[in-house]
């Protein structure tokens, strides 16, 4: 909750930014090679974020930056590589105080079309920046405070943090130990699953419901906790925690 908490009250420091006069723009394009396997670690603030699979071995970055010039000219966009097969992005890289900077609503509106290998690791934190995930098999881990998180055609364990944004997960394939992972506050939770999805379903939410399509063996519930079986049970968990949320499972 302290978390939250701090959130909102950056969310207010950072309001005169997006009554900033955007005038200029920047495009920023990189090309880097990545082997299957590797991982894309992104922190941004505001804008979109788009990450899609390719065949190739590579990520190639197309970014659009959006704010006063002098802004552009202070706030800059970081990618480098940190050891091997992995790839850092920055959206709002600086040199002073993280506080000071959010303060000061020192942001740059940056929106990220990217491509990388099919199997790819992603690492993903942003503020309000809505980020879609398409056809990537890996490790999925994404935080967001305000913006929808959705991930189509997916594949690997998925750990999913939100706020009050809203989360759309569709996996393609499920593995026997597969996790999901899912924890918001009062953002909806959506989920497809594949028919060969097998394990446990956790739910704990203080005002959310949870309605899946898809049948569950009941094994315990209580006011706020409920625990199933789904598709006869298997190592696999899906867990899910809201406060006021609500999560749809379905295929």
């Amino acid at each position: 909750m302290r978390t939250y908490l701090l959130a909102i009250g950056l969310l207010l420091l950072a309001v005169p930014a997006a009554y900033a006069v955007f005038d200029a723009t920047e495009h920023v394009s990189r090309t880097i090679e990545m082997k299957p396997g590797g991982t894309l670690r992104l922190k941004s603030f505001s804008g979109r974020v788009t990450i899609a699979a390719s065949d190739r071995p590579e990520m190639v970055i197309d970014a659009v930056r959006r704010g006063p010039r002098d802004r552009l000219d202070r706030v800059k966009l970081d990618i480098h590589t940190d050891g091997a097969n992995v790839v850092v992005v920055d959206a709002n890289h600086h040199d002073r105080s993280w506080f000071e900077f959010m303060g000061n609503s020192r942001v740059v509106d940056t929106d990220f079309d990217i491509k990388v290998p099919r199997r790819t690791n992603l690492d993903i934190s942003v503020f309000s920046a809505p980020v879609t995930v398409d056809g990537v098999e890996g490790s999925h881990k994404l935080h967001s405070f305000s913006s929808q998180l959705s991930l189509s055609d997916v594949a690997g364990p998925i750990r999913a943090h939100s706020f009050s944004g809203s989360i759309a997960i569709r996996e393609k394939s499920w593995q026997p130990d597969q996790t999901i992972d899912v924890d918001t506050f009062s953002g909806n939770v959506e989920l497809h699953m594949p028919e060969t999805t097998r394990g446990t379903v956790s739910f704990n939410s203080f005002s959310g419901r949870l309605d899946s399509r898809v049948p569950l063996t009941l094994q315990s519930s209580s006011r706020r906790n409920l625990r199933a079986e789904i598709g006869g049970g298997g190592a696999g968990t899906l867990r899910f925690k809201t406060f006021s949320g609500s999560v749809k499972i379905d295929r």
